[in-house]
């Protein structure tokens, strides 16, 4: 499994707030969406944010809950329009170089 190692010493350093953080996400994610759905918001959302350490991570995840290679680049493909140009190139390298792998 791929992880964020900045997020795994956070956790190690402040391990309630990690707790925290993870019983957070888990209580805003309901039920009415799937979690391909899901993983592919939020990697639309951390493309804007041009966090590419997370941004491996939940690639994983998406693939795991059934999405495609396709369907990745089109939902990190949509946040041009809002969240601009700019934090899609920021993270295009890595997102390329993360795809290739599993392929």
């Amino acid at each position: 499994m791929v992880k964020n190692p900045a997020f795994e010493e956070f956790k190690k350093e402040f391990p309630e707030s990690g707790s925290l953080f993870g019983e957070l996400f888990n209580t805003v994610a309901g039920k009415a969406l799937n979690e391909k759905t899901k993983q592919l918001i939020y990697l639309g959302i951390l493309t804007t944010l041009r966090y590419a350490p997370a941004i491996r991570v939940h690639i994983h995840k998406a693939l795991e809950a059934g999405a495609t290679k396709e369907e990745i680049q089109e939902a990190m493909m949509l946040t041009i329009p809002a969240g601009g140009l700019c934090s899609f190139l920021a993270v295009f390298p890595d997102v390329k170089d993360e795809l290739h792998r599993k392929a």
